[in-house]
This record gives structure tokens, C-alpha cells and sequence, in this order.
């Protein structure tokens, strides 16, 4: 099993994302809804890879992304989330995001990512 850190502030999505995920015997799923948490947590615990989605109050998907990097955390970042905008897409990708979904996306392409992601 894997460890998926799930950062999103629906908790109807990430409650479907940890179901999905353990359904399909990848994850052991770590939820986030307050993306305030999520700089403490990555100082405390290692992730195979983090979902993250971009449009959240407080601390956005950015600023996320923009800690992963400087704190150098190796963990691959699979954005999905709801804003399709190219420009966010390519600042994530620069920022170092594994790959760029939009949701829904669809659970077959979504396993795929995260398993390219992992390995």
C-alpha cells in the first residue's frame, strides 16, 4: 500500500478519493481539508505522493506547491482540481507538479497518473 496525502477543501471529494483509492487497493489515504495543515504535517510525514487541489480558502494549491519545493519535499504532486486554466496549469507544472487533472476526471486515467507518479 501507498501513502496518498489527499489535500482538497470538499470534504464530499476527499471522502470519495480515500474510497476510490483503497477500492483499488493503492492507498492509504491521508486527508487534509484545511490546507493551513498541510505545513505541519509535511514537516512530520513522508508521502508516496500528495493530490492537491488548486482552488482553496486560506492557503491555495500555489503556495502549496511553492512549500513542497523549497522545503525540498521529494514527494510527487498530482494536481486535481476544478479551475481549468491553462496558465495555472503551466505555473503548477513549474512549480513542480507531476501532472495537471481536471475534475472529474476519469478514474482509469486518474489510477494511471498515480501510479506513474509512484514508481
Amino acid at each position: 500500500m501507498r501513502k496518498v496525502l489527499i489535500i482538497d477543501d470538499d470534504v464530499a471529494v476527499t471522502n470519495y478519493l480515500r474510497v476510490f483509492l483503497m477500492q483499488n487497493e493503492l492507498s492509504d489515504a491521508t486527508v487534509i481539508n484545511d490546507s493551513r495543515e498541510v505545513s505541519g504535517l509535511l514537516s512530520r510525514e513522508t508521502f508516496d505522493v500528495i493530490l492537491l487541489d488548486m482552488d482553496m480558502p486560506e492557503v491555495g494549491g500555489l503556495d502549496i506547491l511553492n512549500e513542497v519545493r523549497d522545503k525540498k519535499v521529494e514527494t510527487p504532486v498530482v494536481v486535481l482540481t476544478g479551475v481549468n486554466d491553462v496558465e495555472l496549469a503551466v505555473k503548477a507544472v513549474k512549480l513542480g507538479a507531476f501532472d495537471y487533472l481536471i475534475k472529474p476526471v476519469d478514474e482509469e486515467h486518474l489510477l494511471e497518473v498515480l501510479n506513474n507518479a509512484i514508481t
